[in-house]
């Protein structure tokens, strides 16, 4: 499953030293494929998306994010667009009696 996660910094701040493990967990989540993508947002926080196999596993993953005390999360679980397409024309179908 895919997950579109939000990033938002609290007002406590980040500890300078909390960075350079931070950036160490992303970019190893870049590379073993756990994170598809993932941007700093100029106004503060950032936006990825994730993998993971279930809610569960993606809670576990944020968790080990090592500023996770610092931000909130917010998330959408997310689906490929062809097969909202294809839901969505089944639907209309079904509706007008096809």
């Amino acid at each position: 499953m895919k997950f579109l996660v939000l990033t938002k910094r609290r007002p406590n701040p980040l500890p300078v030293e909390a960075m350079e493990p931070a950036r160490k967990w992303v970019q190893t989540r870049l590379a073993n494929k756990t994170l598809d993508c993932c941007y700093g947002l100029v106004t503060g926080g950032g936006v990825s998306i994730v993998n993971a196999e279930s809610h569960e596993s993606l809670m576990k993953t944020l968790m080990e994010y090592p500023v996770a005390r610092y931000v909130d999360f917010e998330i959408h679980a997310l689906c490929d667009i062809e097969a909202l397409f294809e839901e969505a024309e089944m639907l209309a179908g079904a509706a007008a009696g096809h």
